[in-house]
């Protein structure tokens, strides 16, 4: 029985009855040692006695074993492998040490999606049979590739029958992060529980000794029950007093309890917590060797200090295994690991670690033999534990080259894991460590990567040309790469010159990539207007550089093929850009290079935005933020909120939503442009009606030192000047556009060009203009099978409806506005809906517009993305491939679409043309 958490088990019931009915969750308890964290879990498997119960606990030892929690935790559903996609069953049986670790060439880039996918697909084949509740105990010491898949799994439970429970030790451990999840935390017990419990498991106590128990224990239940072994009171009394913590002072009634055991017990205890895997045959094969066997045990075992249980000896506390252990003697305790080294097998994946806690100062031998560990670590994909164990090794390597080698594989590895902080410090020693410029090259470039993840981009742009500085030295031929990305950053950052003294740099080295550097430098200086270099050169190099990477087809690496994408919508071409950005995502996806999503996604959304899609681009860039936040990247969420989630939400008037976005964007921006973060703010202004204030902004951003993240908006710009009575602010950014629009040959470009014109024309004269943008626009629909740029077709309509109301040509005008007005109400965008509508009054139709259907509006936007792929002719394990979800969530997101869309079947929704 549970004292005092009656609270804490009804919400645990509740989540196990959600399970029951296919609603999954997770749950983080938390609470410091001793409160009550996993008797409350095993409470909880107590009460899911109609479930399969997987359990694990994380153990220090095993910290630097790749995925030994994640082994524990399935090993048990190993039969259910038979049952799930042969990719996910090859993945899980390398992962779970049932089949041979792969070739390291075919390890997938980022394990926290592949290996969760993998084993989502697993509990989800397991919880078909029955529901599935996980019990991960002691959580904060999971190695960390488990941790990863874990919290991974945590976040992706919501359609499943399956619930997850983590306990987290608060203080006296590492930190366990879990943003995200629900948290539950276990405080004291009040004196009622409290008291109830000592009664309960100790009986009568004199008067004074209970008082005073409860008085230490500060309702803590593990102090509870241990400090009436602590005699005399006043003993008690001393021992207890003063500010330390309730650990700190259960640590010393262990430890107290451990002295007055005989030496060999003591032995004995210090080698199950030295290697707290408690292999039996290990302990008493070390114990023999320091003159202790297992009839020793036996006072601890009266004292209920250790159990032997399934085979294992264990600690009755994970508190007794620390005094046990930090309680020796330091020369005890590296006789112990030295002497764990010696009995155990060469080949033994714990005999390196057991060498170096032996070891008191560099020793090559151990390093070697770490480094071994490491290499296995990274040919099964543990990242995690590869660049944990290759900085140890680097750690114990002596001053020399192989020192800089080793924290430079640490640092790759760190890359690879996704962690960016602990890549950036291992950069760091290298700088220290070695005079090697082909190493220190490469940890440059680490770094500069590591800084376009925090979107810290002028430190980005330094990085990059450090490390071409490096390679000029060493390799020269590899410097085009840093250069190359120190040109692109130069544009985020909103200074050209860096760009030409890249370029330059380039040029001085004559080397095979120096004509691409020059192009993108030249492309980056002609888009805003930063040199002699024009528009049109900037198009023509960027066409260049286009063709030169699609003709390497399959060669192109994710984060490359986003880059196209950009490119592609920067000469106008939206439709190639689509194409080019959905397949980056999906290749993305298949081979594991999550790094890359966050840009491809935010990538696609941008062009479905232009699409006038906008649900749709609101569900990319949604999930790019995600990913991003999942992946510690901030530059996910900057771009997504910059290019797509605040336009639209300016575009449809919601001033909290764009304030908060445009916010949020640039706290997370130091040193960037600003103009593609603030834009919608100007957009908003226009939205609303405030003319003088949207041009004042617009032209701030078209007047500054890199305006190229403007240009797409000139149209707005010169429609709010025409509006504000001030035309002759936009002519010279209207003469750049056309410029742009010519260049790019594009009809919905041109379309907007003619728009432009008519605005800025006699109003005589504008109608022509008009009609002429509106046949673009028309031909730019019919050349496309995308279905045009209907928002930007819609505003031409608006502008053309009001000239020919004006011209007394009404009927005309009111078949423009209606077609206007539906467009903007299906998007949403109620500012320019009600200007139609104020409109149409004026030219006496003051009926109900009859908007096309907005089915994608009825839909959230997941379900949206699941929808299109299901009519796409996906499968729901496909879908879920795409998605990051299970089989079983694709499925409750279309079962839910389907009645909001008034189909039943996969056929009648390929039917609707979503």
């Amino acid at each position: 029985m549970l004292y005092g958490r009656d609270t804490e088990t009804a919400a645990l019931a509740d989540r196990l009855a959600r399970a029951r009915e296919g609603r999954g969750s997770a749950v983080v308890v938390r609470g410091e040692a001793g409160i009550g964290k996993s008797s409350l879990a095993a409470a909880a498997a107590e009460a899911a006695a109609d479930f399969t119960v997987l359990r694990c606990t994380g153990v220090e030892s095993e910290h630097s074993w790749s995925f030994a929690g994640l082994q524990a935790l399935l090993l048990p559903l190993a039969a259910h492998l038979d049952t799930i996609p042969d990719h996910h069953a090859c993945v899980l049986s390398r992962t779970l040490g049932l089949a041979a670790a792969p070739d390291k060439a075919a390890v997938p880039g980022d394990l926290r999606f592949v290996v969760g996918l993998a084993a989502l697909s697993l509990l989800g084949a397991a919880a078909a049979v029955r529901p599935v509740l996980c019990v991960v105990d002691d959580a904060h010491w999971l190695d960390p590739d488990s941790a990863a898949v874990l919290l991974f799994l945590a976040k992706r439970l919501a359609a499943e029958p399956v619930a997850m429970l983590l306990t987290v030790r608060e203080g006296y451990a590492p930190d366990f992060p879990t943003p995200g999840l629900d948290e539950m935390r276990l405080g004291p017990l009040d004196d009622e529980a409290a008291g109830a419990l000592l009664s309960a498991r100790l009986g009568a106590l004199p008067f004074n000794a209970r008082n005073r128990v409860l008085h230490s224990a500060e309702g803590n239940p593990l102090a509870l029950l241990e400090l009436p072994a602590v005699e005399p009171e006043a003993r008690l009394a001393a021992d207890w007093a003063g500010p330390r913590s309730t650990t700190t002072r259960l640590k010393q009634v262990f430890g107290d309890r451990i002295d007055g055991l005989p030496e060999p017990t003591r032995t004995l205890l210090l080698l199950i917590a030295a290697d707290d895997t408690a292999d039996t045959a290990l302990v008493l094969d070390a114990a023999g060797k320091l003159g202790a066997q297992l009839t020793d045990l036996a006072p601890a075992e009266a004292d209920d200090l250790v159990r032997f249980q399934a085979g294992r000896f264990t600690f009755g506390h994970p508190l007794i295994r620390s005094a046990a252990y930090q309680g020796a003697p330091v020369h005890r305790r590296l006789e112990a690991h030295r002497t764990m080294a010696d009995v155990m097998d060469p080949e033994d994946h714990r005999r390196p670690f057991h060498l170096a806690a032996a070891a008191t100062g560099p020793d090559e031998t151990v390093a070697a033999a770490l480094e071994a560990s490491a290499e296995c670590a990274s040919t099964c994909g543990g990242h995690g534990v590869e660049y944990a164990t290759f900085e140890r090794a680097a750690a114990f390597t002596p001053e020399g080259p192989e020192r800089g080698r080793r924290l430079l594989r640490a640092a790759e590895a760190a890359v690879a894991a996704g962690n960016g902080p602990k890549a950036r410090e291992l950069c760091f020693q290298i700088g220290r460590s070695t005079s090697d410029r082909a190493v220190h090259a490469r940890a440059t470039l680490i770094a500069a990567l590591v800084a376009t993840w925090d979107n810290d981009v002028r430190e980005a742009y330094r990085l990059y040309m450090e490390a071409a500085d490096h390679y000029t030295a060493a390799q020269p031929e590899a410097a085009g790469y840093p250069l190359f990305r120190a040109v692109e950053l130069s544009w985020q950052a909103g200074d050209f010159s860096r760009a030409e003294v890249a370029a330059e740099h380039a040029e001085r080295l004559a080397i095979d990539h120096s004509p691409w550097v020059r192009d993108l430098a030249a492309a980056t200086a002609g888009f805003n207007r930063s040199c002699a270099i024009t528009v049109t050169d900037a198009v023509a190099a960027l066409r260049r550089l286009i063709d030169i990477h699609v003709g390497f087809g399959e060669a192109v690496t994710p984060e490359n093929r986003a880059m196209v994408a950009w490119w592609q919508t920067l000469v106008g071409d939206i439709p190639a850009a689509e194409q080019t950005a959905a397949a980056t995502v999906r290749l993305a996806r298949q081979t594991g290079a999550a790094g890359a999503l966050p840009r491809s996604l935010t990538l696609h959304a941008v062009t479905e935005f232009h699409r006038g899609r906008w649900k749709d681009a609101e569900a990319l860039a949604g999930n790019a933020v995600e990913l991003s936040v999942e992946l510690g990247q901030k530059i996910g969420p900057v771009k997504a909120r910059a290019y797509v989630l605040a336009p639209i939400a300016a575009l449809r008037g919601e001033r909290a939503l764009v304030r908060e976005l445009v916010e949020a964007a640039a706290l997370d921006s130091p040193g960037s442009n600003p103009v593609p973060i603030d834009i919608a703010t100007a957009v908003l202004d226009f939205s609303l009606g405030r003319n003088e204030e949207a041009l004042d902004h617009f032209m701030v951003h078209l007047d500054s030192s890199a305006p190229g993240d403007a240009l797409g908006y000139v149209p707005f710009a010169v429609e709010a000047a025409v509006r504000a009575g001030d035309p002759g602010r936009v002519e010279a950014a209207f003469g750049w556009f056309t410029e742009w629009a010519e260049a790019a040959g594009r009809d919905h470009l041109a379309a907007l060009v003619e728009r432009c014109r008519g605005l800025l024309a006699a109003d005589a004269d504008a109608g022509a203009h008009y009609e002429r943008a509106a046949a673009l626009h028309r031909a730019a629909e019919l050349a496309d099978a995308g279905g045009g740029f209907p928002f930007e077709a819609a505003r031409t309509d608006l502008l053309l409806g009001e000239w020919l109301r004006r011209a007394r040509r009404v009927n005309e005008a009111k078949t423009r506005l209606r077609s206007a007005a539906a467009v903007f109400e299906r998007l949403g965008a109620e500012p320019w809906a009600e200007r139609v509508r104020r409109e149409l009054r004026a030219a006496g139709d003051a009926g109900p517009v009859e908007a096309a259907p907005d089915l994608a509006g009825k839909l959230t936007p997941q379900e949206l993305q699941v929808v299109r792929l299901a009519a796409a002719g996906l499968s729901n394990r496909e879908i879920g491939e795409q998605l990051y979800l299970s089989p079983r969530t694709a499925g409750y997101h279309l079962y839910k679409a389907y009645p909001k869309l008034g189909v039943a079947s996969r056929t009648e929704l390929a039917k609707l043309g979503l």
